[in-house]
């Protein structure tokens, strides 16, 4: 586990020189979701940037406005006399039961409609049904799609094994399935969003490619990516997970829109990680996340999560684009505010948008009521 742990930070540990542009002139178009002015923000110098940010309207989301507390009123995971959740990672729903995979681990669960977790599923191996380290876990309708060390595993919705093909990309996140399409991180060294086909043999599309390689000469961690699918396949957001922007794009890939985060919160991001000169223990300095996680919840509602802990929660339905909610995520019981949940994966299931986080010991429920 320490080496994959290793291995998955260093994909984020790059030399990055500070640089502030001013205010882009290359903007199209775009929908500003609160009022106030707000002053355009960059850091980046790249023509690809500067290209991506010039091909579609964007949706600017001013950081600044006011979070809503949101306390959890339910919980899944509870314990029985054999089975205990440990990390909570990655969480997909079928029909009435919920399955949570452990953070790096070879193992998930399955919880039943009481809360309880009623069985576990996987062990180590690398067998058929067999994991090393899990690094998502993903439901398209009708294939569990399981991403393993160097394979993706494709189970019946019942988990009854069906086939695999290699992968061997360590990021956790960068992983999605749609009803036709698994995207993942590219083998061509020129794009960093590729798809295969999710029906056998999983050969890759080779038209589809999202998101190039940036071709900064004094950074390399802005390579690593956040995607996801929505659940009918019709919106692909992706993101630099170093850069404070998301391009959605609909099935036929065309770029729709930039989500452009704006505000204190990007001006002061910083996102050199570590000194210059290395950080202790040889390593290198690093790129600080601005995108920690995204995920389409449905075929509507797209949820991102920023420094800060932030959770926005945009309405991508017909051609709306707007933010809907600012949300900060506490556990339950926490009458005096002390505690975030930090979440990994979101799941919106029934009445109650379910959280994992890897710090917590249950999936949280919170009432999902945005109407």
């Amino acid at each position: 586990m320490n080496s994959i742990r290793v291995n998955f930070i260093s994909l984020l540990r790059v030399l990055i020189r500070w640089r502030y542009t001013g205010m882009l002139l290359l903007l199209l178009t775009f929908t500003a979701c609160q009022s106030g002015k707000i002053t355009l923000t960059r850091f980046d110098d790249s023509p690809i940037v500067d290209s991506l940010l010039a091909a579609a309207p964007h949706l600017v989301v001013n950081t600044d406005i006011e979070a809503e507390r949101w306390g959890a009123t339910t919980k899944l995971g509870l314990s029985t006399d054999s089975l205990i959740l440990g990390t909570p990672s990655n969480i997909i729903a079928i029909g009435d039961s919920v399955y949570i995979s452990e953070l790096f681990g070879n193992v998930f669960f399955a919880v039943g409609a009481d809360g309880y977790l009623s069985r576990k599923i996987g062990g180590a191996g690398k067998g058929p049904g067999e994991f090393t380290h899990l690094l998502g876990i993903q439901y398209n309708g009708s294939h569990v799609f399981i991403k393993d060390t160097d394979r993706v595993q494709v189970f019946t919705n019942k988990f009854e094994y069906v086939s695999s093909f290699s992968s061997s990309i360590l990021t956790i996140y960068s992983f999605s399935v749609s009803p036709d399409y698994v995207f993942l991180q590219c083998a061509d060294k020129d794009w960093l969003v590729c798809a295969r086909s999710t029906s056998p043999p999983h050969d890759w599309i080779s038209s589809i490619k999202l998101l190039p390689v940036l071709n900064l000469p004094d950074r390399s961690g802005e390579n690593v990516t956040m995607l996801t699918a929505s659940p009918d396949g019709n919106r692909i957001a992706v993101a630099y997970t170093g850069l404070p922007y998301i391009f959605v794009y609909d099935n036929k890939f065309k770029h729709l829109r930039t989500i452009r985060f704006e505000g204190r919160i990007v001006r002061d991001f910083n996102p050199i990680a570590g000194p210059p000169e290395g950080a202790p223990g040889g390593m290198g300095p690093g790129t600080n996340m601005f995108i920690f996680m995204m995920k389409f919840i449905n075929s509507r509602y797209l949820i991102a999560r920023t420094p800060g802990n932030s959770n926005y929660v945009f309405d991508l339905s017909e051609n709306d684009y707007k933010l809907v909610r600012k949300i900060i995520l506490r556990p339950i019981n926490d009458a005096e505010e002390r505690k975030d949940v930090v979440a990994a994966d979101f799941l919106l299931h029934k009445d109650y948008l379910y959280v994992s986080s890897a710090w917590e010991e249950y999936v949280y429920g919170y009432a999902f009521e945005l109407e």
